[in-house]
């Protein structure tokens, strides 16, 4: 179980800090409920019941600084396996960011690297969806590298690129 104090990650919405744990009538039972705050959204609140398994799953603590480095560092997240049907990218990608998985959003961000830059490569534009997808990606993995590694979101995203194009 979190406690007050204890930073995680929460689903889409990235670094959160656990604020308080407090206990809700909830039909007729005192259930316990913990409140998280977004980090650099004041005032915004997340209320999560402790006794739904679903919502409790997507919590998860940040990763240590030394196995944030190995994971950036590890060749399992440079495989760039570009999905070449539009709607199929699209569908995956939605699901990638949904479920979290750190693994597999770092994949997908690298495939789009590769990809933009291919484009680019090409005199081509990057779509527009890759776009909102990559960025949408970049900003839960740099929430978290921002959070253990003591640096801002551009700095976040400049480390990661650094990281994920060394080869």
């Amino acid at each position: 179980m979190y406690q007050v104090g204890d930073r995680v990650l929460y689903g889409i919405h990235g670094v959160c800090c656990v604020k308080k744990a407090e206990e809700r009538m909830l039909d007729g039972t005192r259930r316990l409920f913990l409140v998280l705050e977004p980090e650099g959204q004041d005032g915004c609140q997340y209320l999560i019941p402790t006794h739904n398994a679903a919502a409790m799953a997507k919590l998860r603590p940040l990763l240590t600084k030394q196995a944030l480095q190995l994971l950036l560092s590890s060749d399992q997240v440079r495989k760039s396996e570009w999905i070449t049907d539009e709607n199929r990218r699209k569908s995956t990608y939605r699901e990638l960011i949904a479920r979290g998985d750190r693994v597999a959003l770092l994949q997908m961000i690298y495939s789009l690297y590769q990809h933009q830059a291919k484009q680019s490569e090409q005199g081509k534009k990057f779509h527009q969806c890759d776009e909102n997808f990559l960025r949408d990606a970049e900003k839960l993995v740099c929430s978290e590298i921002s959070a253990v590694m003591g640096m801002d979101a551009d700095s976040a995203r400049s480390y990661l690129k650094s990281q994920l194009n060394k080869m």
